[in-house]
């Protein structure tokens, strides 16, 4: 009788605190249910905003397309198919000549093989 009872004292305590922690989660749950709402407004709405008609006119108004990069080529590369060109003139070897114009070409290679892997 004695082990009953110190079995269903255990089992009752064990029963409070396990519905003390699924309180807990519970309360935890619906903050983070809060939270995740409140988030999803605030994204909502600042697309409603990033979208709309007067960010579109600020942006074509402030848009300075003088400003977008166009070409890119490093002065090392650039160097390098210089002297390769005047060494292949120099001794007349069309092998270094298309070495200079490959060297001054390759920085499309990724770029052309990417357009053609499309």
């Amino acid at each position: 009788v004695e082990d009953t009872k110190a079995s269903l004292s255990a089992d009752e305590q064990f029963l409070m605190m396990l519905k003390e922690k699924c309180s807990m989660t519970d309360k935890e749950w619906e903050e983070r249910q809060k939270t995740r709402q409140l988030e999803m407004e605030a994204v909502s709405k600042a697309l409603a905003v990033l979208s709309g008609d007067d960010a579109h006119d600020l942006f074509t108004r402030t848009f300075n397309p003088a400003f977008v990069q166009t070409a890119q080529q490093s002065e090392r590369r650039t160097e390098a198919a210089r002297v390769l060109k005047q060494v292949a003139q120099k001794f007349n070897n069309p092998r270094i000549a298309t070495l200079a114009y490959q060297v001054k070409l390759d920085a499309f290679t990724r770029v052309k093989k990417a357009i053609d892997d499309m």
